[in-house]
């Protein structure tokens, strides 16, 4: 575009009429034409690979060149302030320069207006943009792939240029002018308190903003009750209509009359995306506060820590690098700004459409996580990690390691589990404990895949910024991961049929949940995170030998290990049972009554199908119920709603085993298509009732 531009203003110079003098012209496009060599023969080079692939070919190559030919970007950006005093200098002496140049339309642009000033910052953003994509593609390069270590080199060389222009020029690289210094910092999906209707066109509008200097960040202090939404959403009604009709759509995309069934897949999917816009809205519930120095506060919803953090930081380091604007911002420039870049931007909503051709990469099992060790520290620092994985889009907190006090290589040896449903990435925060509370000392992500996770423990560096964490990860899919297969001890407890525990035991609660339910109520029902977040692995696994072998000693250990470990053995518990607390026998029946439309008929078949389970069976539902209310009633503390702990636990207590007697190609909820959508709804809805005090029988129904 630049070099279009610079051919039709030399043209002018030898003409009566000339818009600028030679000087300036050298001034303003100074380096622009090696540039543009520069970078034609890295796409040729490209492209030439490209055209040839054959699977053996390279790119890093092309890639290290380009990175070592930046001393043309160095020029540039040594002589870029200059150029844009040149331009306005031009723009004073000449109004008609001053007209052109801040109108430019070129083909390129589809006919969208932009400025030589504009133009001219394109060549900054370049290198930055680079980094960028050489760090993604070292993601997915293998380290044993022959691109590896060139596009490592490449990157370094990029990241070294990069840190000597920020300490030696990083006034002339953005010179005092809005213009120049606009630049997209953070992209992501955040929800504002009072949520818009969902029954809209998807659009990048500016509803409002505020200036940077004007930004003041609010310290959230874990308080929540006061913040409520006008009309929360019913997160696991939502997801569970949501999974009825993704559903539907499988079996009539299979079915034979596709004529037919191509009209209602359409109709299908019409009311399908009406409903994950309302669940994309509603699973956030991470508090990020904001206030304008006018006073004015802002409330949103983000969907974790690891969210909030990079929100905090880009402000922060903006704020303290800003240049002071003399010039308001213009709303209709910033929604033509917006505009013009829309097709960069990516909405990272989430995805709840299980099942569907892109879930592929979407993981469901166990990923054990083994945290060694941590590098990097520049002083002896009280440490500690926590890990975040998301379900379907949405991040949830799930590990917190131990903290390691003053120490510059922490090492930690822990390990733990951690449920997939629906994930894709495994993010890392790591703090250090401060008098002032904790502080964030890096984070990172890490890309989870079948095709680099096996059922083997895999290695991996992960970089948190400053820091770099050595951790091992295996991953055991759902089909092993649900036990559901009888002990073959004598006189054991985990997988013996609860009915046998119990007559063995003379009770009719096992003692297992006895004294994990006792001990979690005295010290776990104020902890954030209480049943969702992950034990240690060992610490659960001696409190499992100690039930099977002496149980005084269990519950002994109980009192000493990790609450979060106790939790995580009570739940190996019930994922163990030979038979899941609802039953195989009534398992599809539970969900097709909860399938049903009519609101009264469902309930009333599913209070039936409750009559229907074994004595036993109830009482320990009940007990649990019980127990499970009293967690939600410490909500404002725990941060565990009713949505949250039926999440949790209704796949444990209803999921059958994969040699189930239900299980047959027709079950949409066997564990060949793992729904744990609809089996957390089926779990909430008798643990909504039963946190109303209302009775769970049929009769007693109104």
């Amino acid at each position: 575009m630049l070099l279009q531009y610079m051919k039709a203003l030399k043209s002018t110079i030898t003409t009566s009429q000339p818009l600028l003098s030679l000087e300036d012209y050298n001034v303003i496009f100074y380096r622009i034409p090696e540039l543009h060599s520069l970078h034609t023969a890295f796409l040729k080079g490209l492209k030439k690979q490209i055209e040839n692939w054959d699977g053996t070919h390279t790119v890093g190559e092309d890639f290290k060149i380009l990175a070592s030919k930046l001393g043309v970007y160095g020029s540039f950006l040594q002589n870029y302030s200059k150029a844009i005093e040149t331009i306005r200098k031009c723009s004073v002496d000449n109004l008609k320069f001053s007209e052109i140049t801040k109108s430019i339309k070129l083909k390129a642009l589809q006919g969208q207006a932009t400025t030589l000033e504009d133009l001219l910052h394109k060549p900054v953003a370049r290198v930055q943009k680079n980094a960028l994509v050489l760090h993604d593609l070292l993601q997915y390069t293998p380290e044993n792939h022959s691109d590896y270590k060139t596009l490592k080199t490449a990157l370094k060389m990029t990241q070294c240029f990069l840190n000597d222009i920020n300490v030696s020029a990083t006034e002339s690289m953005f010179p005092v002018t809005d213009r120049a210094q606009r630049h997209l910092v953070k992209n992501s999906f955040i929800v504002e308190l009072y949520k818009p209707s969902t029954r809209q066109k998807f659009t990048f509008e500016v509803k409002w903003f505020i200036p940077l200097c004007d930004v003041i960040l609010l310290e959230i202090n874990g308080d929540t009750e006061s913040v409520k939404e006008n009309s929360p959403f019913d997160i696991l009604s939502l997801k569970s209509r949501a999974s009825n009709i993704r559903d539907q759509i499988l079996k009539e995309e299979k079915g034979k009359e596709k004529r037919v069934a191509g009209r209602n897949i359409d109709k299908h999917k019409k009311k399908l995306a009406e409903l994950e816009a309302q669940l994309v809205l509603a699973s956030p519930n991470l508090l990020f506060r904001l206030s304008q120095k006018c006073g004015k506060n802002y409330t949103f919803f983000l969907s974790s820590e690891f969210e909030r953090a990079q929100w905090n930081e880009a402000i922060s380091i903006l704020q303290s690098t800003a240049v002071p604007s003399t010039t308001p911002i213009n709303p209709y420039e910033l929604q033509a700004w917006v505009t013009s870049c829309r097709k960069h931007l990516g909405t990272n909503l989430g995805s709840f459409l299980l099942r569907s051709g892109k879930d592929e990469d979407l993981l469901v099992g166990d990923l054990h996580i083994v945290v060694q060790s941590l590098h990097g520290l520049t002083r002896p620092s009280d440490v500690y990690l926590c890990f975040e994985v998301d379900s379907y889009g949405h991040f949830f907190n799930k590990v917190k390691t131990k903290t390691c006090f003053s120490s510059m290589e922490p090492i930690f040896n822990q390990d733990f589990v951690i449920d997939l449903e629906g994930s894709q990435t495994l993010r890392i925060l790591c703090y250090e404990n401060s008098p002032q509370g904790p502080i964030l000392r890096g984070k990172g992500a890490l890309e989870l895949s079948q095709t680099w996770l096996t059922d083997k423990i895999q290695e991996k560096s992960v970089s948190l910024q400053e820091l770099m964490l050595t951790v091992g990860l295996k991953y055991v899919p759902p089909e092993l991961s649900l036990r559901r297969i009888p002990s073959s001890k004598s006189g054991g407890v985990f997988g013996v049929k609860i009915q046998q525990v119990c007559k063995k035991e003379k009770s009719p609660i096992p003692f297992l949940v006895m004294s994990c339910i006792r001990e979690v109520e005295k010290r776990g029902i104020h902890e954030i995170g209480i049943y969702r977040v992950s034990g240690s692995a060992s610490d659960v696994q001696r409190l499992k030998k100690s039930f099977e072998t002496n149980v005084y000693e269990a519950e002994q250990l109980l009192k000493e290990v990790d609450i979060h470990s106790v939790t995580g053995m009570f739940k190996m518990y019930m994922r163990e049972l030979p038979e899941a607390l609802f039953t195989d026998s009534l398992y599809q029946r539970f969900f097709q009554a909860f399938s049903l439309s009519n609101q009264e008929e469902k309930s009333k078949q599913l209070l039936q199908l409750f009559e229907e389970l074994p004595e036993i069976n109830r009482g320990i539902i009940i007990y649990l119920l019980d127990h499970l209310v009293r967690i939600h009633q410490s909500e404002a503390t725990n941060k565990m709603s009713l949505h949250n702990l039926a999440t949790v636990f209704g796949p444990t207590l209803l999921r059958p085993g994969s040699r189930s007697s239900s299980s047959s190609p027709s079950d949409l909820l066997t564990a060949g298509t793992v729904d744990v959508m609809a089996q957390a709804g089926i779990f909430y809805f008798f643990l909504k009732r039963h946190a109303a005090e209302l009775p769970l029988k049929a009769e007693d129904y109104h």
